[in-house]
């Protein structure tokens, strides 16, 4: 598969997404900004839910990209030099001074918002687990599959980021506007990432290791979408 029709897949998974979450009922005033009888302690759930649902998978980002890098640090090359690029990756993902992944944005939103302790302390969901098993780890036998990860959720977070956020501050929710650092840093974080993951994704030579890519994506959106009506239900 050519690296064009790469990007077109993670365009029309990450266009997939975006209407599961635009569409999806219970979260649906925060796109359409019609909050006229809307009820907003369950709008405020749902978004508590959709704020958890990101705890869930994004907790195995960092792991993932270093098992990926990692398992081709031994490898031909290219796989030397994706090595050092997802390496590079993961430490972009990790707060440094505070030694945390970005979940930690999503867990602190819940806290700003009210998130009851049962929440907040809710075992991961069973489809996050898989994701996880999937990326980190069985990262040894995809190495190239974290890209597809990567592509597919960037391109959703730019699409759906901003309206999220001003659709949160518009509902009147007390303390909106202090639990949206995740949904407002990754709609910016996420633009040039998309940009430097097409221009990187255009060096990987391989057809094995695109079609990695490929099915990893095609993971994601599947694995994703069963985690929005798991986690917040309709």
């Amino acid at each position: 598969m050519q690296i064009e029709q790469i990007l077109n897949v993670f365009a029309r998974e990450a266009s997939l997404l975006d209407a599961t979450l635009r569409h999806y009922e219970p979260l649906r005033p925060l796109f359409s900004r019609e909050f006229a009888g809307v009820d907003a302690a369950a709008l405020r759930l749902a978004y508590l839910q959709l704020l958890k649902l990101k705890v869930d998978y994004v907790q195995y980002t960092v792991p993932a990209l270093r098992a990926a890098g990692l398992a081709l640090r031994d490898g031909d090359p290219e796989d030397r030099r994706w090595s050092e690029m997802l390496l590079h990756y993961a430490d972009g993902e990790h707060d440094d001074e505070g030694d945390y992944g970005h979940d930690v944005w999503a867990r602190q939103d819940m806290q700003a918002l009210g998130a009851p302790p049962a929440l907040l302390d809710a075992p991961t969901h069973p489809s996050a687990l898989l994701y996880g098993r999937y990326f980190v780890d069985d990262a040894r036998r995809h190495p190239y599959a974290i890209l597809g990860a990567k592509g597919v959720l960037e391109q959703f977070s730019i699409r759906v980021s901003d309206d999220i956020v001003r659709g949160l501050i518009e509902s009147g929710i007390p303390n909106a506007a202090q639990a949206t650092t995740f949904f407002s840093q990754h709609g910016v974080l996420d633009i040039d990432h998309v940009r430097e993951g097409a221009r990187n994704l255009s060096e990987l030579d391989h057809t094995h290791k695109r079609d990695q890519v490929v099915e990893a994506a095609y993971f994601t959106s599947g694995t994703y979408r069963t985690l929005v009506h798991g986690s917040i239900p309709g």
